[in-house]
């Protein structure tokens, strides 16, 4: 989502993994989760997926509605963790039945305009972070629900701002830090708030 033009050169580069991370960590406890369950298995999957593997998440459920999606993604990217392709069905038992410490929705699924996420989450509770990448809606179904169990939610504005980081950084040589007068002025200029 980044190309650089240097000494005559293009470089191309994706900030989404590095995003997807920053926006994350400061909601998990201080160890990184042993087990994830990813909604959705288009780009920012993909992205969320390598950032997981490289943090060291060693089991991943990953689903789509269409399953031959999940089970291709899956199927590609599966070293370094255990990745198993669900249908949509059983990704929602699955959530009922078991507690998870992670769910990603990286899904347009709740993205304004789109049909909610409706999980019940039933087994889900404040043990468990639910980040949702969609930041239009901020407050989307899934965080809705998630909140009312309990759990520890993190929407996807933040992953938005932090991707945009090392991107600022190449184009222009400077860092910026993401704080939270940053989200406000973003927020308010996108209509969000």
């Amino acid at each position: 989502n980044t190309l650089v033009f240097s000494d005559g050169r293009i470089n191309a580069r994706n900030t989404d993994a590095y995003g997807f991370w920053e926006n994350l960590r400061p909601g998990l406890s201080d160890s990184v989760p042993e087990r994830a369950v990813v909604l959705g298995a288009g780009g920012a999957a993909r992205a969320v997926l390598v950032a997981l593997q490289d943090q060291g998440v060693g089991r991943i459920w990953l689903t789509n509605r269409t399953l031959s999606r999940a089970q291709g993604l899956a199927a590609e990217l599966a070293q370094g963790a255990q990745i198993e392709a669900l249908d949509w069905d059983a990704a929602e038992d699955l959530l009922d039945q078991e507690a998870m410490p992670l769910i990603i929705n990286t899904s347009s699924r709740g993205m304004k305009g789109e049909n909610p996420i409706t999980c019940g989450l039933a087994a889900q509770g404040p043990g468990t972070v639910v980040n949702d990448i969609v930041y239009n809606p901020l407050q989307t179904a899934l965080l809705e629900t998630a909140a009312e169990r309990g759990c520890r939610i993190v929407d996807g504005l933040g992953m938005l701002l932090h991707q945009a980081r090392p991107a600022f950084q190449a184009f222009f040589g400077a860092r910026v830090e993401v704080d939270a007068g940053l989200r406000q002025k973003v927020e308010r200029n996108m209509g969000l708030v």
